[in-house]
């Protein structure tokens, strides 16, 4: 049986400050996941390289992982820490020109079929070179982090009432870097006043440099 509740968004604005109140949700069903944090933090990677050998060169990876109810009452059905999504955009070996996207059913833990990616460039489009965004499995090393996000709960448990790390990924060059980094996520409620906040660090791809640390903001 499902039970739910939902309110109106409502929006007021007192002087600066903007009240949101949001719909919430509860739901008794709830979705099994093959993986987890308890995996690893690079258990998407692993996966990943397993699939396609670790030659491979990707543009980019995503993971996230659930928060749970007691930060989003909205996941209620997903338990902290499960890995919602798997996906990586990676270079076709039939055409070292193109790009395929691939994501895990995370339920099975099994690779759907992958899907050809429509690359778009903003510019000249003649310039474009792809092997600027390729990066070769091999060359990213996740084994730092779980030791970085350790030394880090401290100082999250201070500044949330509950917290959970919600996304590990591989971005590709950008607007704001020249080269790929690794980034995780963090969500949680503020211990001052239970509000929903995120926050990020970002890495080299070797995990050994931390390029930015904004978890807390």
């Amino acid at each position: 049986m499902k039970i739910s509740a939902k309110l109106n968004v409502l929006s007021v604005i007192i002087g600066m400050t903007m009240l949101v109140h949001s719909p919430l949700y509860a739901n008794d069903a709830v979705k099994i996941y093959k993986y987890s944090l308890s995996d690893g933090a690079d258990i998407c990677f692993k996966k990943i390289k397993e699939k396609l050998g670790e030659e491979t060169k990707v543009s980019t990876i995503s993971s996230f992982f659930a928060s749970g109810s007691e930060i989003d009452p909205r996941s209620a059905n997903r338990p902290q820490g499960v890995m919602t999504t798997c996906t990586v955009s990676y270079q076709n070996p039939e055409n070292s020109k193109r790009l395929l996207s691939m994501s895990m059913d995370t339920r099975t833990g099994e690779f759907k079929k992958p899907l050809q990616v429509e690359i778009r460039v903003s510019g000249d489009s003649s310039k474009f070179d792809l092997n600027n965004y390729l990066i070769a499995l091999d060359k990213i090393n996740l084994s730092p982090l779980p030791a970085f996000m350790e030394s880090q709960e401290k100082n999250l448990s201070a500044h949330y009432s509950k917290f959970a790390w919600t996304g590990v990924r591989l971005s590709s060059p950008g607007t704001f870097s020249n080269k790929h980094q690794l980034r995780v996520d963090v969500a949680g409620r503020l211990a001052v006043n239970d509000i929903k906040e995120s926050g990020y660090a970002e890495f080299s791809v070797d995990g050994k440099k931390v390029i930015k640390n904004r978890l807390i903001k």
